[in-house]
């Protein structure tokens, strides 16, 4: 969990370092905002499962974070169309 972690923010430091140099593209982008929400909600499933049945009670933060990262996969574009996104890249 800690390594994968490490590794999106790498990647998303990556991305804003590009950003800021206006060299980011919607392929990266797409990459970017893809691989943190999937991971977000890999990582709070995670948190949910090793709280039992704690994790399923709206009184624990646990389950307020569980709820939040499922949204994230959809907010500004759905995981699909990210995928979509990047496939255009690299068919091109």
């Amino acid at each position: 969990m800690k390594t994968s972690l490490c590794v999106s923010r790498a990647f998303i430091d990556h991305c804003l370092a590009l950003l800021n140099e206006n060299k980011l593209d919607t392929a990266m982008a797409s990459m970017a905002k893809y691989w943190a929400s999937d991971l977000c909600s890999v990582i709070a499933s995670d948190a949910v499962q090793l709280h039992g049945g704690w994790g399923y009670m709206w009184e624990y933060a646990v389950c307020k974070n569980y709820v939040d990262a499922r949204v994230q996969s959809i907010y500004a574009g759905t995981n699909e169309v990210m995928k979509e996104l990047i496939s255009r890249k690299i068919v091109s």
